[in-house]
């Protein structure tokens, strides 16, 4: 009997610690979770009144891609600045090829050795990468857009521009027609070329590069002298590297039966020269604005002449696109 009451004792005292050991643990669960709570509340506060700072903050990849930033280029202004070359004569004597150079004879339309022959330079207070920042031309002429090439020359600048679809490719000096022989203005054509060939004129004139503008007038573009100042019998006179390339850009005239049938890059000369009133260029050491011409002006010297242009481009391509097909078949 007292072994029955020995184990039943057993068994009360488990079933009490078990009780009791619960209890602990029930307690222990609501204080974890009232813990938990407490800092998930005072979490709250403390980020929704004292936020992180940048440096704190994690960065998370976004799905969406960013935006590509377009930056407009923005060309420098060019000032210019006028100079007595016999002050600079030594300096020009001893000035290798370069930017430097190439500049300075651009803006003084003439050679590298006949620079020091004239009586003023122009000198621009910036010198980069080619002359596209001295270019009196537009860059863009909106209205040309359609017209795929042509090529503007103007007496006042002595100088040419390239033009392709609106955009302006290249420009460079020229030497026009002297006073006693203008080179005459309005709309013109490449008709033929030639890579050498002998002035009508005197034949000791060697023209290189040579691409015909009026065949009854003889005047042409070609690589001749630049001396700072329209010189030339009619023609246009070039760089020989303008010339070159000229040569190889623009499209010969196509003759049939004797008659021109397909015109070739349309020209344009315009414009008057003030001979005897001085260098137009020098006046830009005192504007340096004063040789630009607007797209809407260069666009009014144009207008006469664009349903002409467009027709024979039509006629032009007309005739390409015969000759691809005769080749595809």
């Amino acid at each position: 009997m007292v072994r029955y009451l020995q184990v039943e004792y057993y068994i009360y005292g488990a079933l009490c610690a078990n009780i009791q050991t619960m209890n602990y643990t029930v307690k222990n669960v609501f204080k974890i979770f009232s813990i938990l709570l407490f800092l998930g509340v005072a979490s709250f506060f403390v980020f929704r009144f004292f936020p992180a700072t940048a440096e704190q903050t994690i960065a998370v990849p976004l799905s969406v891609e960013p935006q590509e930033t377009i930056v407009v280029p923005v060309e420098p202004i060019v000032n210019y600045h006028a100079v007595a070359s016999k002050d600079t004569t030594a300096w020009l004597e001893s000035l290798e090829s370069g930017d430097t150079l190439m500049a300075l004879m651009v803006l003084n339309r003439t050679d590298g050795w006949r620079l020091k022959h004239l009586d003023t330079l122009v000198f621009p207070d910036t010198i980069g990468v080619g002359i596209d920042m001295y270019a009196p031309f537009p860059e863009k002429v909106e209205a040309l857009e359609n017209v795929k090439k042509i090529l503007f020359v103007s007496h006042y600048m002595q100088a040419f521009a390239v033009y392709e679809n609106g955009e302006r490719i290249k420009w460079g000096p020229v030497s026009l027609g002297r006073k006693l022989k203008p080179t005459p203005v309005g709309l013109f054509a490449t008709n033929w070329k030639s890579k050498r060939t002998t002035s009508t004129i005197n034949s000791s004139w060697i023209l290189d590069w040579y691409f015909n503008l009026d065949n009854f007038e003889g005047i042409g573009m070609h690589q001749y002298a630049l001396p700072g100042f329209p010189a030339s019998h009619g023609c246009v006179r070039l760089y020989r590297d303008d010339s070159n390339w000229l040569y190889h850009w623009a499209d010969q005239w196509v003759i049939e039966e004797g008659k021109i049938s397909i015109h070739g890059t349309p020209v344009v000369i315009f414009g008057e020269y003030p001979y005897g009133e001085g260098r137009p260029w020098v006046t830009q050491a005192k504007d340096s604005l004063s040789l630009e011409i607007t797209p809407n002006e260069l666009m009014s010297i144009t207008q006469e002449y664009l349903p002409i242009i467009m027709e024979r481009q039509a006629k032009r391509d007309s005739l390409e696109s015969t000759k691809l097909l005769a080749e595809e078949v």
